[in-house]
């Protein structure tokens, strides 16, 4: 189900047509929606040296994810 969300560091593009910015701000609600959720299972900081590395990697995509979605919507 995730599968999708995995490709970190791309971004949707919108394309200025409504269709195209619907599925790309309900691209990116699922990306933050999977980030949100990663975060909350590991306890926001995670039990160990890699789940603390990877709860900063989440962190800093999910603001990007938030920015580009406000973006979106502006």
């Amino acid at each position: 189900m995730y599968a999708n969300l995995l490709a970190l560091g791309t971004r949707p593009v919108s394309l200025g047509h409504p269709v195209a910015d619907y599925r790309a701000a309900d691209y990116l609600r699922q990306e933050i929606a999977f980030f949100e959720t990663r975060l909350h299972e590991m306890g926001e900081s995670g039990d160990c040296a890699y789940e603390r590395a990877l709860s900063r990697a989440y962190e800093t995509l999910l603001r990007e994810r938030r920015q580009q979605l406000a973006q979106l919507q502006a």
